[in-house]
């Protein structure tokens, strides 16, 4: 078994990278909080948090959800005076 699994097939899940490091560093954050041993996760020899949290996406053990985009109005901070009426 590899330390991790090809991008090209984590591509397949999750086509956004930017999507997909996201969610397996906090994967791994759980992982690591949770302190699983070795034989728990199912993975044997692998000790790595975010390994096991590339695994885990492969193997489609937990969902992945985007919240939509909002975006902002730009608000000018300071308009520019019109000088048109001074003569």
């Amino acid at each position: 078994m590899r330390n991790q699994p090809y991008l090209d097939d984590l591509e397949e899940i999750l086509p956004s990278r930017y999507t997909m490091v996201i969610a397996i560093a906090k994967r791994a954050r759980q992982i690591m909080q949770e302190e699983r041993e070795q034989d728990e996760n199912g993975y044997t020899g692998i000790t790595k948090p975010v390994s096991i949290a590339m695994y885990e996406l492969l193997d489609r053990k937990f969902e992945v959800t985007e919240k939509p985009f909002e975006k902002k109005e730009i608000v000018p901070k300071s308009q520019i005076q019109d000088f048109s009426d001074f003569e």
